[in-house]
């Protein structure tokens, strides 16, 4: 698995990187369709190029970074490109070839 788990302690040098491409999953253990995301999550870590680090974060364990990022439901994906750490909202199909189709076009 290629997924990382931030934690508060180093969140901002893992996703604020800025010479990385960062997209993070914020979802909550007894969220259904987080669990039903999660394989395609944990396949598409694999799949990606190395210049984009896939992350996933607790948003229940960790509410004050789901809060600063503006998370109000599971799962949330915010991508952080090299170039813009203020977060993309994703709010698309969370299916594969999306996902890929949306990194590809925001990493640079």
């Amino acid at each position: 698995a290629n997924v990382v788990v931030p934690t508060p302690e180093n969140f901002d040098s893992v996703v604020l990187d800025p010479s990385k491409n960062v997209f993070v999953k914020f979802f909550a253990p007894w969220c259904g369709h987080c669990i039903h995301f999660a394989p395609t999550w944990e396949k598409f870590s694999n799949e990606v190029g190395s210049d984009v680090v896939i992350a996933e974060l607790d948003a229940t364990k960790y509410r004050s970074i789901a809060k600063q990022y503006g998370v109000k439901g599971y799962p949330t994906l915010k991508f952080f490109p090299k170039g813009n750490k203020a977060g993309l909202s994703f709010n698309q199909k969370r299916e594969m070839d999306i996902l890929k189709a949306y990194v590809e076009k925001f990493s640079h």
